[in-house]
């Protein structure tokens, strides 16, 4: 297997067989008809130019109106996570916090185990307590919970929706009115990197197990992603997808992968939307003995993960979102609402991404920190833009 991410190369479509139905919770898809050399060295020129485009530290890119942040002291922000017992939403929480307090704002996250009937009741304690700020963070189907947002309409508390709506997609049309604003997620981009780190250290020969969760807004169309990605650019790989509710993870991820390793011993990969469903995956690994012949490459880059990759390389590669640039992110967006200013449009914050490789693991510590290895760009950035932090 490779571990290089060499130059740049001109690339051809190509096409691949559709997915096969399997079962109820997974489908499959493979290669078909003759592939050429070409074709496959093609794709895989393809991939190592995608992912050299995420090796370094990111820049700041959001050009957007001024505001001073420092005029939010006072006001509180109650925060509602998908599932807080899922580490990344834990960690841009805890980070977003930090932020808020820097600049006199209250932080209350409503901890839940991600049931949308926790989550409308956190929506109704928010509106009860009259905090000036909703957010719904990291991935809630604000869909699932209308009737509750539709009291914050009624009590004016504007909600903010993070890091759920892909990037480029716009707000559903059913919840215009209920939602006030968005931060994007750039997880379909993140998503076919890992389609693109199998193809190079495979030489474009993988086999992969997806690993989705459908109940969560952006997965499908991640995973159609993950599957154009193949279909584009590794006419020899094939794959097979099996969907785990979120609130299953712990409980049934190890076994799904076990007994899909054992059912197929060629599986090479196993590739999770998200990598805190690699804490699971990597056990189902080495419980089907597979170590050292499986990989998982994945997308966040939550810590607890990156030291799992730091630690035992059964993670190769993960795609990395700055935690502490989600946050202030989302801050920036609840600034703006908190104060009257304008949302950034579509969530369109630019946040970026970046390859965490066994060449860079440890620029994120030992063990890995939320604010470490993405460099401070955003830090500039977004001080430039809110001014001082002293509090009026």
């Amino acid at each position: 297997m490779r571990t290089t991410l060499p130059g740049r190369a001109a690339i051809a479509a190509l096409t691949l067989t559709a997915a096969l139905g399997l079962a109820a919770c997974s489908s499959s898809g493979s290669g078909g008809g003759d592939v050429s050399d070409a074709d496959v060295a093609a794709g895989i020129e393809y991939a190592r130019a995608q992912l050299a485009k995420y090796a370094a530290d990111p820049e700041f890119t959001l050009e957007a109106e001024p505001f001073p942040m420092r005029n939010i002291a006072g006001k509180t922000i109650f925060a509602i996570p998908t599932n807080s017992e899922n580490p990344y939403n834990v960690a841009v929480d805890e980070e977003s916090k930090k932020v808020a307090e820097r600049y006199g704002a209250t932080w209350i996250e409503y901890t839940n185990q991600g049931q949308p009937a926790q989550w409308a009741t956190g929506v109704e304690q928010a509106v009860n307590q009259r905090v000036d700020l909703i957010i719904l963070s990291q991935g809630i189907d604000a869909s699932l919970i209308k009737p509750a947002l539709e009291k914050a309409e009624a009590a004016n508390i504007p909600v903010l929706l993070t890091h759920t709506i892909l990037r480029g997609e716009s707000l559903p049309a059913g919840l215009e009115g209920l939602v006030d604003a968005t931060t994007d997620a750039p997880l379909a981009e993140a998503n076919r990197l890992t389609v693109d780190w199998m193809i190079d250290q495979t030489d474009g020969e993988g086999n992969a197990l997806i690993i989705t969760s459908n109940e969560v807004p952006p997965a499908k169309a991640e995973v159609a992603a993950m599957e154009d990605e193949i279909a584009q650019y590794c006419p020899r790989c094939e794959y097979k997808i099996v969907n785990v509710p979120v609130a299953e993870w712990a409980t049934k991820i190890q076994s799904e992968v076990q007994s899909a390793l054992s059912a197929d011993p060629t599986i090479n990969f196993v590739l999770p939307i998200y990598d805190s469903m690699s804490l699971y995956a990597q056990s189902g690994i080495k419980a089907a003995g597979k170590t050292g012949q499986v990989e998982i490459s994945s997308v966040n880059g939550t810590p607890a993960v990156l030291k799992i990759q730091q630690d035992d390389g059964i993670v190769t590669m993960n795609v990395g979102e700055s935690i502490p640039w989600l946050a202030w992110a989302t801050m920036d967006q609840a600034g703006r609402l908190l104060l009257g200013y304008d949302p950034v449009p579509d969530g369109a914050q630019q946040t970026p991404l970046k390859l965490i490789t066994a060449d860079n693991i440890d620029e994120t510590g030992t063990p890995p920190q939320p604010d470490k290895g993405y460099g401070t760009a955003y830090v500039t950035g977004y001080e430039a833009l809110w001014g001082s932090s002293e509090q009026p």
